[in-house]
C-alpha cells in the first residue's frame, strides 16, 4: 500500500507540473487524475487478485498440510496394523511351527512304533513258521513211529506165533521121544519138559507185552 501511495503521489506531481505548462491546466489535470485513477483500480484489482491468489495459496497448502496430515496419520495407522499383524503372524507362524514338529515327532514315533510291530510280526510269524515245521516234523515222526509199533505190532504176533508153534512142537517132540525111548523117569523129563517150555511162553509173552507199551 505503501508504493501504491507513491506512486499515486508521482503521478499528481507530474500532472501539476505539466498542467502548468498546458494551456488548459483543468483539462490536463482532470485527464491525469483519471489515468491515475484507472492505474489505481487496476492496483487494487491486482492487490486483490494477488491477495486472492495468496489466500487460496494458503488455502491449497493448509489443504496440502491437513492431507499429508491425514495421510501421515494413516500411514501411522497402516504401519501400526502391519507391526499388529506381523506380531500375530509370527505367533501363529510359530504355532504351526510348533504343530509340525510336533507333528513330525509323532510321526517318527508312529515309524518306529511300526517298524517294531513289523519286526515283531516277522519274528513271530518266523517262530510260527518253526513251531508249524516242529509240529509238522513231529506229526511226521509221530505217523512214522506208529506205522514202525504198528509193524513191528504184526512182526511180533507173527514171531509170537511162531514161538509158541515152536514151543509146543518141541514140548510134543520132546515127550514123544521120551515115550519113544521107554525112559523109566518119563514123569521128571515130563515136567522138566514142561516148565522149560512154560519159561519160554513166559519170556515170550512178556517181550510180547513190552512190544505193546509206547
Amino acid at each position: 500500500m505503501k508504493s501504491l501511495t507513491t506512486l499515486i503521489s508521482l503521478f499528481l506531481l507530474s500532472g501539476i507540473a505539466q498542467a502548468q505548462d498546458a494551456p488548459d491546466p483543468s483539462a490536463r489535470l482532470r485527464e491525469q487524475l483519471r489515468t491515475v485513477t484507472l492505474q489505481l483500480r487496476t492496483a487494487q484489482t491486482d492487490a486483490a487478485n494477488a491477495q486472492a491468489a495468496k489466500a487460496a495459496e494458503e488455502q491449497k497448502t493448509a489443504d496440502l498440510t491437513a492431507e499429508v496430515a491425514k495421510l501421515k496419520k494413516s500411514n501411522e495407522a497402516t504401519v501400526k496394523q502391519s507391526n499388529t499383524d506381523k506380531v500375530r503372524l509370527e505367533e501363529e507362524i510359530a504355532t504351526l511351527s510348533t504343530r509340525a514338529a510336533a507333528r513330525e515327532k509323532r510321526l517318527v514315533e508312529f515309524q518306529e512304533a511300526l517298524d517294531k510291530w513289523k519286526a515283531g510280526y516277522q519274528k513271530a510269524a518266523e517262530v510260527a513258521r518253526t513251531k508249524e515245521a516242529e509240529r509238522a516234523a513231529a506229526a511226521a515222526e509221530v505217523i512214522s513211529v506208529r506205522q514202525t509199533i504198528a509193524d513191528r505190532e504184526r512182526k511180533n504176533i507173527a514171531l509170537f506165533r511162531t514161538s509158541m508153534e515152536i514151543l509146543e512142537r518141541y514140548e510134543n517132540y520132546a515127550l514123544g521121544k521120551s515115550l519113544a525111548a521107554r525112559e523109566p523117569f518119563i514123569g521128571t523129563t515130563r515136567v522138566k519138559v514142561e516148565n522149560m517150555v512154560q519159561g519160554y511162553k513166559d519170556k515170550v509173552l512178556d517181550n510180547r507185552i513190552s512190544a505193546k507199551k509206547p
